[in-house]
């Protein structure tokens, strides 16, 4: 499999508003959040490619507070290419991105019963730090996990 992690593009619009309706539940309107997030996220707005074709893709968010906080606010990968590593080099290239950006820390928000991503961001070294009940509204329970970038690679 040739993967390539790049930079999100706007011919990507939409190949990633289908991967994020194909990963989404509910009625959210992905093409608004898509839309807007490939000009707020422009740097840290990545794209997983296999052969010409949109596989995967990641946003970090940078917040600067007392210091920079880097946030994964998405990370999709389509069905059939999962656990085959496009994961792992999305998550590997966006905290590498907040880093070089100058976050000392990456949080991110995941599904308590989403086994797999969690297996996949501990792997990455974030461990759990908080329990949300209601998070993004009733029965959308999430557990917050952060990984310190001043100490090893990304």
């Amino acid at each position: 499999m040739d993967l390539i992690i790049r930079k999100y593009h706007e011919e990507d619009f939409f190949p990633v508003s289908l991967l994020e309706r194909e990963n989404s539940g509910g009625d959210c309107k992905p093409e608004v959040f898509i839309r807007q997030a490939g000009v707020l996220f422009a740097e840290t707005f990545l794209i997983a490619e296999c052969d010409g074709e949109v596989v995967g893709y990641t946003i970090g968010a940078l917040v600067q507070h007392r210091r920079a906080t880097g946030w994964i606010i998405r990370l999709a990968v389509s069905e059939r290419h999962r656990r085959r590593g496009v994961g792992e080099r999305l998550v590997a290239a966006v905290t590498g991105s907040l880093r070089e950006r100058g976050a000392g820390e990456v949080y991110l928000s995941v599904a308590p019963s989403n086994h797999g991503a969690r297996a996949l961001y501990e792997k990455h070294g974030f461990e759990e730090t908080d329990f949300c009940p209601a998070y993004f509204g009733e029965g959308a329970d999430r557990s917050i996990l952060r990984r310190d970038l001043t100490a090893g690679k990304a």
